[in-house]
């Protein structure tokens, strides 16, 4: 309502001038009224006022009236799980197909080719620290005691902190090849840090 009363405003107050201008200036001055009456659409006007709203629609005879909606929803209070767990990613799924052939090559005594599959896989994902690990346990198996090391060692740098398990794994590997090598306080160390990681 307000808005058409503002629209009817300035037409009239442009109106007078229609008669006293050119008929080129008088065209151009319609076409104003246009886009100004055209902006006042666009920006609501033209619609609905706030007190033209629809009537609301009464509840038909017979029908059962919609139940209240009530606002006393609980919302029950967020408790942490009681130990973080590990989210590695995924493997993608070369990686996942040579982990399992890896780990069947291991178990049936294969240590070289399950050799070729961790490596392989770790061409694909160089910076997992998983794969390190797999890795140091067959080089473990071979008795390859100083790949071990450097392995694990490997491992242990590319592990998240937050991931105890894998480094005291890795501490443990350390362990075993410095005692097979003849460092028996080297290994006491490592298996002080693999403890502390458990």
């Amino acid at each position: 309502m307000a808005c058409s009363t503002s629209l009817a405003r300035v037409m009239a107050r442009s109106m007078p001038d229609f008669t006293s201008r050119a008929p080129g200036s008088v065209t151009r001055a319609a076409l104003l009224l246009a886009v100004l009456g055209a902006m006042l659409v666009n920006a609501g006007c033209g619609g609905l006022s706030r007190s033209d709203r629809p009537a609301k629609v009464e509840q038909a005879r017979g029908t059962a009236a919609a139940p209240a909606v009530t606002t006393d929803t609980q919302i029950a209070a967020y408790t942490p799980p009681a130990e973080p767990r590990i989210a590695r990613p995924e493997p993608n799924r070369a990686v996942a197909v040579l982990m399992r052939r890896a780990e069947d090559q291991r178990r049936s005594g294969e240590l070289d080719a399950a050799t070729v599959s961790l490596e392989r896989a770790l061409r694909i994902t160089p910076d997992d620290a998983l794969l390190w690990q797999r890795l140091a346990g067959v080089r473990l198996a071979q008795q390859r005691h100083e790949l071990v090391l450097q392995l694990a060692a490997k491992s242990n740098a590319l592990a998240k902190a937050d991931d105890r398990g894998l480094r005291s794994e890795n501490w443990r590997l350390i362990a075993q090849s410095r005692r097979a090598l003849g460092d028996s306080s080297g290994a006491r160390e490592a298996e002080r840090q693999a403890a502390a990681l458990r």
